[in-house]
């Protein structure tokens, strides 16, 4: 075996530099200068490749990026809408104190809608809490601005109202008022930043706006008629201006700058299912 390994070997070596002069002679490709050009033009011919897609790959690049920014400030707001819903649910809207305890250190001084906004308050002692009303929260990433988002909160009473016969589910109530949202901007102090939740990022009023999401009959067609009648809900609302955080010119012109984030959570409320009135 070792022998005909040899042998081989020695065919080969053979046939190999009979060629290899002929290749390199005057007319072959592998000519000491003609090898030189050969492979400098190749590496010129990349790095000019190169220099022509760097731009887009790093505009792509850099989109990706600030793209998963954006979707990571998205899923925060889902998750504290979904964590004050979660708060409201289980306590009384009813049996809030006044109106005018606006303070998330408080909690012996309860008001339902304030203390539910306050979920989105940063954490206490963080260098976010600039408000030492509005703070003590579960937002340790998105403090929210003043001057441009916005918390809406919204309760919901549904019984089962008598049609031709028949018991349809229907939306009866909204509080604190019909149609009208308890809205955080409207809390503070500073009334030229009310409403904000009306406007666009740029403090520009848009007509899409002009009413609020979630209304009595909004809240109807969400609803079967068959469902349970004598049920209550929660609706939280947050209002947020994206800023880019890489601010790419090239993205700026195509998606505004900042750009707007609406997210909500419903959930059931018990303390708002209406009961039914004792007989005397």
């Amino acid at each position: 075996m070792y022998e005909l390994y040899s042998r081989l070997r020695e065919t080969c070596m053979i046939r190999v530099e009979k060629i290899l002069p002929r290749l390199r002679g005057n007319g072959g490709f592998l000519g000491s200068r003609g090898e030189k050009m050969v492979f400098k033009s190749k590496k010129a011919q990349s790095f000019v490749e190169f220099a022509l897609v760097l731009p887009v790959l790093l505009l792509i690049l850099l989109g990706v990026v600030e793209l998963t920014l954006f979707i990571g400030s998205y899923i925060n707001l889902v998750d504290l809408t979904r964590e004050a819903a979660r708060f409201a649910s289980n306590r009384d809207p009813f049996a809030s104190a006044s109106a005018g305890d606006r303070d998330c250190s408080t909690p012996n001084s309860f008001n339902f809608y304030y203390d539910t906004a306050c979920i989105f308050s940063p954490l206490q002692g963080s260098a976010s809490c600039t408000s030492a009303a509005f703070c003590n929260g579960f937002n340790s990433t998105l403090p929210l601005k003043s001057t441009e988002d916005d918390i809406l909160i919204s309760v919901f009473t549904e019984t089962g109202v008598n049609h031709s016969g028949s018991e349809v589910a229907t939306i009866t109530n909204q509080w604190p008022a019909d149609n009208t949202p308890w809205v955080w901007s409207s809390q503070d102090p500073d009334i030229t930043h009310n409403d904000n939740w009306r406007r666009d990022c740029n403090r520009l009023s848009t007509p899409a706006a002009a009413n609020p999401v979630f209304t009595k009959a909004s809240m109807q067609t969400y609803l079967n008629n068959t469902a349970m009648p004598n049920k209550g809900f929660v609706v939280v609302e947050v209002v947020f201006c994206y800023h880019q955080v890489l601010n790419i010119p090239f993205i700026s012109q195509w998606l505004p700058n900042p750009m707007k984030i609406h997210t909500y959570t419903v959930m059931p409320l018990p303390a708002a299912q209406p009961t039914s009135t004792p007989k005397p």
